[in-house]
């Protein structure tokens, strides 16, 4: 049987701590557990998570977070406003593979909230200011399954107090994303995105038999837009 839940932590180096020993659990689970303790499992990562609600708790958590490797990832964006944990969470035969939770600065507090689109493993969150002051997030996810990689990015801002999706990629669109499949080693290095100049640059490769080509998208100070490639 699981413990009981016990108080949410107070310091980040108690979060980072009760996450690592809930994730020890899950990862070391006997195959035979039942699905219910999975369950239970992530439900208790899930409360541990939306505890969370003061920014500096969550800086402290990324101070703590980066020391050593976790069973989870978590990263935040340069203002410190948006936090993203990501993790698998042992039922992927429920179609619940991977589960992310954002944490966001509504102004006043910190709020946790779901995040649109198929849950991915989000490594990085860049930002970039609009002509209008408004800072863009721009997420980076991906999923590793076998020879299949599959990368997308995310745009979001915060508006009024929420977090919303932002159409900022071409034809309005607020994600995109890549599947790229590729047995060749020498490949490797140029699968997913790769963001430049802080957020104002995306490259992103197309892989024809033996070469690769290179797409970029710029960002004008609304959205991104398809740069002119010269051949």
């Amino acid at each position: 049987m699981l413990p009981k839940q016990e108080s949410s932590p107070k310091t980040g180096k108690e979060v980072v701590a009760s996450l690592d020993s809930l994730f020890h659990k899950l990862t070391t689970m006997d195959k035979r557990s039942s699905s219910e303790e999975t369950i239970l499992l992530n439900e208790s990562i899930r409360r541990t998570v939306e505890s969370i609600r003061t920014s500096n708790l969550l800086t402290e958590i990324d101070e703590i977070y980066a020391q050593k490797k976790h069973d989870f990832t978590f990263t935040l964006s340069k203002d410190k406003k948006m936090g993203i944990f990501s993790w698998h969470t042992k039922m992927d035969a429920t179609g619940n593979r991977i589960k992310n939770i954002a944490l966001y600065n509504t102004g006043s507090s910190i709020q946790p909230s779901s995040l649109y689109d198929t849950p991915v493993t989000y490594d990085g969150i860049h930002q970039v200011k609009s002509l209008k002051g408004e800072n863009l997030y721009i997420l980076h996810g991906y999923i590793n399954s076998g020879d299949s990689h599959y990368s997308r990015l995310n745009a979001y801002i915060l508006k009024s107090g929420y977090l919303e999706e932002a159409p900022a990629f071409p034809n309005n669109e607020s994600s995109i994303s890549i599947v790229q499949i590729q047995k060749n080693p020498k490949f490797s290095d140029s699968l997913g995105f790769k963001i430049e100049m802080n957020g104002s640059r995306i490259l992103f490769p197309e892989i024809r038999s033996n070469s690769i080509i290179q797409h970029s998208l710029a960002f004008n100070g609304k959205r991104y837009i398809r740069e002119q490639r010269n051949d």
